[in-house]
């Protein structure tokens, strides 16, 4: 394999096509498609952030 041949983006269309045909699987059988789930993911992570800097200032005092 020499650079520039395009097997990277090659993996990247096979990627591209397995997940879209996941997606569309999932979607269909109802399943939360996966920006429903980032966006829980990032509320629950930003909450425990600002609960533990909420600790960090009381116990600095």
């Amino acid at each position: 394999m020499e650079k520039g041949d395009g097997i990277t983006l090659l993996w990247m269309a096979v990627g591209a096509l397995v997940g879209l045909i996941l997606g569309m699987i999932w979607g269909a059988l109802g399943w939360p498609s996966i920006d429903e789930i980032l966006a829980y993911a990032f509320f629950i992570i930003g909450f425990f952030t600002f609960v533990g800097g909420i600790f960090k200032w009381i116990f600095r005092l």
